[in-house]
Parts: C-alpha cells; sequence; structure tokens
C-alpha cells in the first residue's frame, strides 16, 4: 500500500534563473562552458560524498568526467585527481577508508584506490572498461566483470599473395544475429567474467572461466563467499527475448547455482546488510511494449520471491537497502518527474526525495541519481529546467540543502525559460495528458508567438520539468516550446504506456494535436506559425504527423524510424522490436508494417521537411532517415539532409558541437520557411 505523499521536497532556488536588466538569453558557445554532476556515492559513515563531474570542454569538444569529493556541509570541495585523466565509477569500501575509481588515459584503463590521507595506488591495468566494481564486505577485495574477446568466424581461404601484392581487406563473416550495437559499432565474439583483486598485495583472479553470458549488475553476498550477479546465460541469448536470471557464483569453486527462474528479466541483486534476504528488480514478461519492473525480495536461504511494489504502477529502479535491513530506497518517474522513495518489508511506500533530473544536456527526459549514507542521509542530483544537474542533501529529518553550484558563475546572467506544466483531454477519448511549456525571453501573452512541438523518443520514455540546452536555445531564438508526454510514455501507469501497444503510431497523434489546439486557445499562437520536430520516436511522430496534416509551417524529422519492416530487421536490436511492438514478424504481416510506416503517407506529405541522423546510427539506421528524404524530394516536397558524422544515435549525448549543430540546422530550416507574423499580429 502506498501512504499518502507529505511534504514533496520543495523545487531549489538555483542560479541562472535571472530576469534582471543585464541577463541575455542563452547563447549556443554558453553550452561549451555547462557542468553537471551525476554518480553520487556516498561513504558508508556519511563524511564525504564522490560524484562524477560531467564538464564540457570547448577545445576537445567533448564531455569529460572526473571525480570530485564534497563533505555533507558543502565544504571541502576537491578534485580526486590532477591532471587531464578521465576519472570514473567512485565506489567506497565499507569502512569509508578507501575510494576505488577507474582511470582512463592514453595509457589505457587503470584502477586504483585513494587513501584516506589522500594517496593514491595504482592496483592493476584493465584490458578494457570494467562492467561495475563492487567492494568485499571486509573492504580487503574488489570484483570487476569484464568483456573477453573470443575467436569468430574466419573468411575462406584464398590464394596466398607475395610479399609486395596487396589485397583488398578480408571479407568479414558473421553468424550472431547481434553483432553490432549502437555507441559501440561491431561487437566481437566474447563474453563476461569476472576478477578479483586483493587490495594489499594487489594479486589479481580471475573468478570463473566459465561464459556468464551476458552478465549485468553484481555485487558480493554477506559471507564473502560468493557474487550474486545478473545474466541471461542462454546459448542464443542474443536471439532470444530479453530473460536474464539472478546467479551466485562461488568464489573458492567457481560453481554457478542460479537463483530465479521465470520468463522476464531480473537484474539489480541487492543483498540485505542482515543477510536474510536479496533484493532485486524485474518483471513478468507478457510480450507487451511496456513492463513496470518492480522491486522483490527473495530468502537467501531460498524460497519464494515477493514483489515490494506490485500496488505502485510506476516502474521502480536502483535499489538500496537501510542499514538496519527495514526496508529499501527506490528511485521512480511518476508524472515526469524522478522521485526517490522508501518501501518497507511490508510493501508500504513513503517518498524521501523529489526533484531528481539526469546530467545530459540534450533533451529534458526523466533520470537522475541518488546514495544513502549509514544514517540514513541521501544525496541526490537535482536541478530545474532552467538548472543542469547539481547535488543536493536530503537529510534524515527531511531538511534540504545544495551541495554544488558547478554552473552559477557561467549561468548567473543568462535569460533561461521556466517550464510551466500543463495538461488537457485528448481527442481521442478525453484521457488527460501531460506537458510542459517553455516561453521565449521577454514573453508577452498579449502578443502573437510561433510555436514548436518538440516530441520525445524512445516511445516508451518520459520527459519531464528537467534542464535541456536543445529546448532553451529553441526558446532563446523566440519560440514558445511545447514538449508533452503523450499515451506510450512512461511514468503514468501500465495502462497508459500500452495505450501504443500493437498501436504505434495512433492516437498518441491526437493527443499532440490536443497539446497543439490547446496551446492555441490561449490565444498567443500565431496558428500559422507552427513548426514540428522530434528524434527517434519523436522523428517518426514528426513525419507522421506531417503524413496527417499540412498544419505545421516546417517539419524537422531526426533519426526517425520511416519503414517499420526495413528498421526492425536492420536495427542493432533485430531480436527485439519485431517480438514487442508488433503481434508478428514483417513478412508474417507486411500490410501492418506498411499501415504503420510514416512512408506509407509521404504521397500527402507538403510541408517543408529537414531529415537528420547520425552518420554512425544503429539503432534508427540512416537508411531509415534517407528513405523518407529520397521519397519527398521525389514527390517534390522542399526538404534538405542533414548526416552528422561520425555519430551513433545520441546525437546530443556525444560531443557539445553536435547538439548545437542538431538545434542550428533545425532552427535555420524553420526560419528558412516561417511565413512571418500575420498581419494582425506583432511580431515576437
Amino acid at each position: 500500500m502506498i501512504k499518502p505523499v507529505t511534504g514533496f521536497l520543495a523545487a531549489f532556488a538555483f542560479a541562472g534563473a535571472t530576469w534582471g536588466q543585464t541577463a541575455t538569453p542563452l547563447r549556443p558557445e554558453i553550452v561549451f562552458q555547462l557542468e553537471a554532476a551525476s554518480d553520487p556515492h556516498f561513504a558508508p559513515d556519511g563524511s564525504t560524498i564522490a560524484y562524477v563531474r560531467r564538464t564540457n570542454d570547448a577545445e576537445t569538444d567533448q564531455t569529460q568526467s572526473s571525480i570530485w569529493l564534497v563533505a555533507p556541509d558543502g565544504s571541502q570541495h576537491q578534485s580526486l585527481v590532477e591532471g587531464d585523466a578521465i576519472t570514473g565509477s567512485p565506489r567506497w569500501s565499507p569502512d569509508s577508508r578507501l575510494l576505488a575509481y577507474t582511470r582512463l588515459t592514453e595509457d589505457g584503463v587503470s584502477l586504483h584506490v585513494r587513501d584516506a590521507d589522500g594517496t593514491d595506488r595504482h592496483l592493476t591495468q584493465l584490458s578494457g572498461q570494467p562492467s561495475g566494481l563492487a567492494w568485499s564486505p571486509d573492504g580487503r577485495r574488489l570484483a570487476w566483470s569484464i568483456f573477453r574477446p573470443s575467436p569468430g568466424p574466419v573468411a575462406a581461404a584464398l590464394p596466398a599473395a607475395g610479399p609486395d601484392a596487396e589485397r583488398a581487406p578480408v571479407a568479414e563473416v558473421e553468424n550472431r544475429l547481434v553483432f553490432r550495437l549502437d555507441g559501440a559499432g561491431a561487437i566481437p565474439p566474447g563474453t563476461q567474467l569476472f576478477y578479483m583483486i586483493d587490495v594489499d598485495s594487489g594479486t589479481v583472479t580471475p573468478l570463473s572461466e566459465d561464459s556468464l553470458g551476458g552478465s549485468g549488475d553484481f555485487v558480493w553476498s554477506q559471507d564473502q563467499d560468493a557474487l550474486i550477479f545478473s545474466a541471461d546465460r542462454r546459448p542464443q541469448m542474443g536471439e532470444l527475448p530479453p530473460d536474464s536470471e539472478l546467479h551466485r557464483l562461488d568464489i573458492a569453486t567457481g560453481a554457478i547455482v542460479q537463483l530465479t527462474d521465470r520468463a522476464g528479466p531480473d537484474a539489480a541483486p541487492r543483498p540485505s546488510p542482515d543477510g536474510n534476504w536479496i533484493a532485486y528488480v524485474g518483471y513478468d514478461d507478457h510480450r507487451m511494449g511496456y513492463h513496470n519492473t518492480e522491486l522483490y525480495i527473495l530468502p537467501a536461504e531460498g524460497g519464494e520471491p515477493r514483489s515490494l511494489t506490485a500496488a505502485l504502477d510506476r516502474s521502480i529502479g536502483n535499489p538500496q537497502w537501510a542499514s538496519d535491513s527495514s526496508g529499501l530506497f527506490v528511485q521512480f518517474d511518476d508524472r515526469g518527474a524522478t522521485r526517490v522513495g522508501f518501501v518497507d518489508l511490508a510493501g508500504e511506500l513513503r517518498i524521501v526525495a523529489d526533484g531528481l533530473i539526469g546530467a545530459t544536456f540534450g533533451r529534458p527526459y526523466a533520470g537522475g541519481d541518488y546514495s544513502v549514507s549509514a544514517n540514513g542521509d541521501i544525496v541526490i542530483t537535482t536541478g530545474s529546467p532552467q538548472q543542469p544537474a547539481e547535488l543536493a542533501l536530503v537529510r534524515a529529518d527531511g531538511t534540504q540543502s545544495q551541495l554544488t553550484n558547478l554552473n552559477n558563475d557561467t549561468l548567473a546572467n543568462v535569460q533561461l525559460s521556466a517550464a510551466e506544466a500543463i495538461s488537457w483531454a485528448s481527442p481521442a477519448d478525453g484521457r488527460e495528458v501531460h506537458g510542459w511549456v517553455l516561453y521565449p525571453p521577454g514573453f508577452d501573452p498579449t502578443r502573437s508567438w510561433p510555436m514548436i512541438l518538440e516530441i520525445h523518443g524512445g516511445p516508451f520514455t518520459a520527459y519531464g520539468p528537467t534542464f535541456s540546452a536543445e529546448l532553451q536555445l529553441m526558446a532563446a531564438a523566440g519560440y514558445v516550446v511545447l514538449y508533452t508526454n503523450p499515451r506510450g510514455s512512461t511514468s503514468y501507469g501500465y495502462e497508459f504506456a500500452n495505450l501504443i501497444h500493437h498501436a504505434y503510431p495512433g492516437d498518441d497523434y491526437d493527443d499532440l494535436m490536443g497539446a497543439v489546439d490547446h496551446m492555441l486557445g490561449r490565444g498567443f499562437i500565431d496558428e500559422n506559425r507552427l513548426f514540428v520536430t522530434g528524434g527517434s520516436g519523436g522523428g517518426l511522430l514528426a513525419a507522421w504527423i506531417i503524413g496527417n496534416t499540412d498544419r505545421f509551417a516546417a517539419a524537422a524529422s531526426v533519426k526517425p524510424v520511416i519503414n517499420w519492416t526495413s528498421f526492425v530487421l536492420y536495427s542493432d536490436l533485430p531480436q527485439f522490436f519485431y517480438r514487442y511492438w508488433f503481434a508478428s514478424a514483417p513478412w508474417e504481416d507486411p500490410d501492418e508494417y506498411w499501415r504503420r510506416s510514416p512512408l506509407s503517407l509521404v504521397g500527402n506529405v507538403t510541408t517543408p521537411t529537414l531529415m537528420m541522423v547520425g552518420g554512425a546510427d544503429l539503432r534508427t539506421p540512416r537508411a531509415e532517415t534517407e528513405q523518407f528524404y529520397s521519397a519527398l524530394h521525389l514527390n517534390g516536397v522542399p526538404t534538405r539532409l542533414v548526416i552528422i558524422p561520425e555519430s551513433f544515435h545520441g546525437i546530443s549525448n556525444s560531443r557539445p558541437s553536435r547538439l548545437l549543430t542538431k538545434v542550428a540546422e533545425i532552427l535555420r530550416w524553420f526560419d528558412e520557411h516561417d511565413p512571418g507574423p500575420t498581419e494582425t499580429a506583432p511580431t515576437p
């Protein structure tokens, strides 16, 4: 049962929301100066907080990561290491004396510990970036998981070449269904393996030569005899629906015992401090487009698991035990806002922290991080539409304070837009739909303004009242910016998300048109100066919208799905999409795939349309974008193709200049096709 929520944390009053006479709109070059806090970790004794600061660098055009330390009162703020090394994965030892972390330099990835006196010790060089890093309960050993490649198929033999002969590159031969992933590119055959190091001696021990499959999160058992980990160990796991289980790896023998067994993924194992329970998150797979991830507890000695959050109707993540084992802290999104709750072993939930945001600078997705100390104090990443993620302390007594001010100097005289929450009844069925509006600097409701409808991807994700450099730049250019959570969005419950199950796109179109009509009804939006854009699933919906209406002056469809048949067979996750988003394979029901494809409506399109995609996008491959671009061209519709070189799917998350390029190209296209204010509407 969920207790009534009272005393939600008030929003922080951040710098950057300055509206004085000296304030100026956000300029693109300021994006290169932004910083954000992420991945906080409380020392168990509550004395210090380690966190990862993400900093945009104008010289390298990179977003760099470095570990910083800060006291719970906001003092003693210092960088963990000097120099240009990229540091991450901070993990405190159980006694709070040592901080383990990874360091990336030109020499590769290495594992280090920092002593209480500030002395840094190099423990070992790693063969790659570790997946996870965990201390043993006695603080003497560290374990990590890392990918080890294995031989794959080879090309057929050719006649031997002479010593000076030239040959074309050797053929690439593949027999796996999934052999490339967006963000990584081609992935070699191989498996995850666990290793352990004795912190005092530096001795590294492999814990298992047996394949762990696609292993995920792991922790030590309280008795220190085993690692509890989540993995899908089926031989053909890359060709099947996701179905990871919890396993126990015996440290001494390497034997692996499976702890859970159901159709559906189980992840994030967390043994209770008293050793009685193993908590984890997961769901029963009903082949729906969306499933709520629930929090479960399993008796450590064996037995039946039970859900603690079945009544919540929200998806749970990041579970962390209270030090007395009375319950767990959990993170979840609710109507676009990210919160931390505490759920006891009877399933009673109360909210303990609110207003979390993530550390990205691009689009305003819900998210964030938190960490809990032994005494119940919580450090969170928090912010607002006007402020990137900072650290804040939420004490066990409910009081709160801000710990960092990473962007105070950068944003002190920048005029950023607050987000106004709105809701409206969908024309499809009268359901309430939720969204936000950013207003341009100097907004005057007695005047008439152009408006951009910006649509999130996913589709099973959610926007929220968080910072977005992209949307702030659009507002700074003089547009009212409307962003929403139409049906299919998460954080509104299982039923709302699955309204688009096997029906995407569909009535989400009506939700979005209802949002536009709602804003037009307020009297200050020029109906002749409407624009629409979105990325990924939002790019799909932008293309779908202009196939159904000509009300928009221009559109920008970014990294969209255009043809469902080509997408499900060419995306980097071919084993997933056709199983969950359609009732059958494309060769079994080609008409349904075509009916739901924006390409089927391209003959209706008259709206000038910009098409954009990352040159290395493997999630919605560039062929999707180029199909629509070619069709628009052939149909005589004004169009332009923009390829972001070397960029994977997350265009705005990779390099600051790519974020700025994306926004600049969209705004240039809209400006070129802006009919201008109507005669009766003053110029904004």
